[in-house]
Order: C-alpha cells, then sequence, then structure tokens
C-alpha cells in the first residue's frame, strides 16, 4: 500500500500506525494550508492532563498559502519551550534519556520551512522505529489520488479515532489520568521504546476510504 499523508509535526500514533503498513509513503505540499491539525502541533500528556505543542507558524499568501511555503515563526523561542514542556512530562518515562537527543537536534535547528521540519521529524522517528520506506514529497495536487491511500483527512484533532481502536501502555501519568490514547508518537516512544513498533504494527485502524 502507497499511502498520502499530510504533513505532521510529532504525529499521533495512528498516523505512524498507517505507515507501518505502507511500502511508501508521500507528504502532501500542494495543499492549501488548513489550520487547527496535526500539520503544526502535537499532543502529550503531562502532569496537568492533555498539552498541545504548538509550532507557530506564518502564511506568506494569508489562507491562500500552500503547505510547502508556510514557514516556522521564530519571534519566540518554542523549540525550547516545547522540549522544556517534553522533559517535564516524560523524564520519568523509560526511554526518554535515550530518545530526546536526536529530537533536540532537530528542534534547536531553524528550519525555512515548516514542510521541511516535519519531514525532518517524520524520518527520524521512522529510522528510529526501523522502518525502512521510501518517502517522498508531493509535486501536484491531486483531489483524488490513484496511487495512492488518501490519509491527509484521517487524522485530525478536533475527530479522534474511536477509543476502543487503542490497547493501553504505560503512561506515566497513568495513576493520576485513565489511558489516553493516540498522542503524539513521542508518549509511545519515550514510555515503550522498541515495543512501539510492535504496538503500532498490531494496531486495526479503520479504512481511510470508507470514512466519511
Amino acid at each position: 500500500m502507497k499511502g498520502l499523508f499530510s504533513t505532521a509535526y510529532f504525529p499521533p500514533v495512528s498516523y505512524f500506525s498507517a505507515v507501518t503498513k505502507c511500502t511508501e509513503i508521500a507528504l502532501e505540499a500542494e495543499e492549501t494550508y488548513i489550520k487547527q491539525t496535526y500539520r503544526n502541533r502535537c499532543i502529550i500528556l503531562s502532569a496537568n492532563g492533555l498539552q498541545n505543542l504548538i509550532v507557530p507558524i506564518k502564511r506568506p499568501e494569508g489562507n491562500h498559502s500552500k503547505t510547502k511555503i508556510i514557514y516556522p515563526d521564530y519571534s519566540t523561542n518554542w523549540p525550547v519551550q516545547h522540549l522544556r514542556s517534553l522533559h517535564a512530562a516524560y523524564k520519568a518515562s523509560p526511554y526518554y534519556d535515550y530518545y530526546i537527543p536526536y529530537f533536540e537536534q532537530i528542534l534547536l535547528k531553524k528550519w525555512d520551512t515548516l514542510l521541511a521540519l516535519n519531514q525532518a521529524v517524520i524520518n527520524e522517528i521512522m529510522r528510529l522505529l526501523k522502518i525502512s520506506i521510501p518517502l517522498s514529497i508531493t509535486t501536484a495536487f491531486e483531489k483524488k489520488p490513484e496511487q495512492f491511500v488518501d490519509f491527509r483527512a484521517f487524522y485530525n484533532p478536533k475527530k479522534p479515532l474511536p477509543f476502543k481502536l487503542f490497547s493501553s501502555y504505560y503512561q506515566v501519568f497513568g495513576e493520576k489520568f485513565p489511558f489516553q490514547p493516540d498522542l503524539s508518537i513521542i508518549d509511545l516512544l519515550f514510555n515503550e521504546g522498541p515495543q512501539s513498533l510492535i504496538y503500532l504494527q498490531n494496531l486495526k485502524l479503520p479504512n481511510p476510504d470508507k470514512q466519511s
């Protein structure tokens, strides 16, 4: 299966579960950018509950800006803020110390576009998970792609997938909160480490072609 995905910042667990079932993936660059999605945010579990980490962005052409020209706004030091939030949330997790240097290296670099930042994140997570499949960037927009299964609208923080799809795993604040499904892949990696790939492969997600 070839999968077409929206770009995403430390995407949710379900996103990477779909990636594990693909023979290659492509990230959409030519769409008109959609706000308030995983394209520039991820959700983690902190001591105070669910927390959004949001990359502030600039849209050079306003509401008509394509994803490929969206760029991170570095007028605030959000990378350090995100790293501090990750440290506070996951410093007690089993695999935090192992994985965080790889993410620090990415976040502390200044990126010209959001797409480049997200591609670096996704490539690194695929490497850490030992997912070896080609990743490409689209060069033309197709409303109904014929060569790919279309996951672009499948992942939306406002429309979470059913809780019952996700089996529970250890979470740092599990004694304080019930299990929180489909958080950022970071949550799974920091808590489950090398077992993350097996978890992702075992998830049975609905077919996006059959979703309304």
